[in-house]
């Protein structure tokens, strides 16, 4: 039987109760795409239409913004001025994290090869992408650890051209605006949601268009980022934010709830934060902290706007159900908070950031020990892998063919071609022979 407590549910794996929960989380993303996609497909199509007249024109419908089109851009003094604004303490610890993510992500970096073949050669090389737009989230706050983690990598593998937007919010934020000054990120414009997408895939007169988009934002960016795939590459259609916390008798609850609030806290009303356990005791004392965290936090308005869906603490029969659990949910964090989290991890298929032991909540890679915090989200998981280096760089095959090798390879090559039909494919190599 479903217990509910106020937006919390505690529920037993198996029961029709559970069963409709996750069919009611699954049906609110479908529900909220649909929602978007027609207003973002209008969107785009104004922006590759009207360019500059339709940014200005939407920055004063969605962000209640005047601006014209050479407010667009954000001036190199600007991020200056904004940057110095900055206060010592937010400084450091932007530096400190930069220094961190950095070298995570170097150890990422790949090198291409070379294979001696009986026809020749056989190459890899490894290419960084040209040109790549951030964004930068400005909602229902700011986010200056989301520079770091979308330039560092993008700066590690090679790119030559990052520019970051932001939604238009008065004057530049200080923390963004340091940040892009520690990594060099000089071009940057002020325009957010499905326009900025748009304008960084088509171009404008004022903004050049990009190879890539990256960075995390609101429903109506991610269906953006879904409609111009194709005309550019995107790092991945994010969303809500989750968290899956494992956990047995011997975690701290009042730990598990907070670290349930960190990921629910972010404000779009579609956050998951679930712990599966199989201590249905450990079960109800967090439910009890939950209620008196909500009860007496400065966010409490954001945690009752969420569905019943959204705060869940799931209990199984035994710890192989308990991971099994957590592989169908296939979390954007997972955090394994049991007595024995390094073997559990071995069971573990689908997580795309996993934060092991008592010790290390999602914050810490939120902000600063060095894992990207740009993730996929919503169970993609289960085929997608967090931001990084090699979300910046593309694959190059080179084969060269000694007259010998062309001799000795083009009968098989003759069959290949013939059998599917394709004559002048077989000619090619028939007739060099």
């Amino acid at each position: 039987m479903a217990k509910k407590n106020t937006n919390i549910t505690v529920i037993r794996t198996g029961t029709p109760q559970s069963k409709k929960l996750f069919a009611a989380r699954a049906a609110s993303h479908h529900q909220r795409n649909e929602e978007v996609t027609a207003q973002v497909t209008a969107i785009c199509d104004d922006v590759k239409k009207r360019g500059n007249k339709a940014l200005v024109d939407f920055a004063r419908q969605f962000d209640k913004v005047e601006l014209t089109p050479k407010r667009l851009h954000i001036s190199e003094k600007e991020i200056t001025t904004a940057a110095a604004r900055t206060t010592p303490r937010l400084k450091a610890a932007i530096k400190a994290a930069a220094q961190r993510i950095t070298a995570y992500h170097k150890n990422q970096i790949r090198k291409g090869f070379t294979m001696k073949t009986a026809e020749g050669t056989l190459s890899q090389l490894i290419r960084p992408l040209t040109r790549v737009g951030l964004y930068v989230p400005g909602g229902h706050t700011v986010y200056p650890s989301t520079v770091l983690m979308n330039a560092i990598p993008a700066k590690v593998a090679g790119v030559s051209e990052i520019v970051a937007i932001t939604p238009p919010r008065g004057e530049l934020d200080p923390g963004i605006a340091f940040a892009m000054q520690l990594l060099g990120i000089t071009e940057a414009y002020r325009i957010g949601g499905a326009q900025g997408i748009a304008a960084l895939a088509y171009g404008t007169k004022t903004i050049r268009p990009v190879d890539k988009v990256v960075g995390p934002g609101n429903a109506y960016v991610a269906a953006a980022k879904r409609h111009l795939y194709g005309t550019i590459d995107i790092d991945s259609i994010a969303g809500p934010s989750d968290v899956v916390i494992l956990a047995d008798a011997t975690a701290n609850p009042e730990w598990i709830a907070l670290d349930m609030l960190s990921q629910a806290e972010h404000g779009s009303g579609d956050e998951f934060a679930a712990c599966v356990t199989e201590d249905a005791k450990c079960a109800e004392a967090i439910a009890a902290v939950l209620q008196r965290e909500i009860a007496v936090s400065p966010a409490a308005a954001v945690f009752e706007r969420l569905p019943a869906h959204a705060l869940v603490i799931i209990i199984t029969s035994s710890r192989g159900e308990s991971i099994a659990v957590v592989n169908d949910l296939a979390p954007e964090h997972l955090q394994i908070m049991t007595a024995s989290p390094k073997t559990d991890l071995k069971s573990v298929r689908n997580a795309a950031a996993v934060f092991l032991g008592q010790y290390t909540p999602v914050a810490l890679g939120d902000y600063f020990i060095g894992t990207n915090h740009v993730l996929p989200t919503g169970g993609t998981s289960r085929f997608a892998s967090p931001l990084g280096v090699d979300s910046f760089v593309k694959r190059m095959s080179v084969a060269e063919a000694t007259p010998a090798g062309l001799d000795a390879c083009a009968p098989f090559v003759s069959t290949f071609a013939r059998s599917e039909s394709f004559i002048h494919h077989a000619l090619s190599v028939e007739r060099r022979c």
